[in-house]
């Protein structure tokens, strides 16, 4: 038992020194050279939430609490949370992909490539006054041919991307783990598709 202890410490130790925080892990990047406009779609299936495992986990904790406190609050606080998807996170991981990458995003347009940007983890953050945590996101972005929607061309997994330390609302905090996601994802693309 003792070396099954000591196994599994060295594990968490070491294993963060191999991760990368974005990783090719099926096919290449390089074919998206020359293009300048792609379809972008946002999923959060399974999304996992903090401590709290699935996301209903941690709706169903906050909304008590914002209930606990003020009777009538939760269903407004659960709407602002769906609301800041499109307010905060995906506008910000949009700007900073398109200025590093030079690859417009829309969710409207019919271009030849769709990039559909799975959130599996959100670790919401925090700001107390005098201290502060970042928010963090974990991310799977898959890269389609819209005539075949069933089998991605490539697949980049994005682990740890942080940001948002100073913020005391949550949207524009992990908005910002958002913006770093999407400068990551487009330096990534402008670098293999500019060899």
């Amino acid at each position: 038992m003792k070396r099954i202890f000591t196994f599994l410490m060295l594990l968490t130790t070491v294993t963060p020194f191999f991760l990368k925080a974005q990783e090719v892990v099926k096919g290449k990047l390089d074919f998206l050279k020359g293009t300048t406009e792609m379809k972008v779609v946002f999923t959060y299936n399974k999304l996992i939430v903090g401590q709290d495992g699935r996301e209903a986990s941690y709706i169903k904790r906050r909304k008590a609490e914002k209930e606990a406190k003020e009777p009538g609050s939760g269903a407004a606080w659960e709407e602002s949370w769906f609301a800041d998807r499109e307010k905060h996170y995906e506008p910000s991981f949009n700007k900073l992909f398109t200025k590093y990458a030079d690859i417009n995003l829309s969710k409207d347009s019919t271009p030849k490539y769709v990039m559909v940007v799975n959130t599996r983890f959100i670790e919401i953050g925090y700001n107390a006054g005098i201290t502060s945590h970042k928010a963090a996101i974990n991310l799977d972005v898959e890269i389609f041919d819209q005539a075949n929607m069933k089998k991605s061309i490539c697949k980049v997994m994005m682990e740890d991307m942080r940001g948002g330390k100073g913020q005391f609302a949550t949207g524009p905090r992990i908005g910002d783990a958002y913006a770093k996601a999407g400068k990551e994802l487009g330096k990534m693309i402008s670098k293999k598709t500019d060899d």
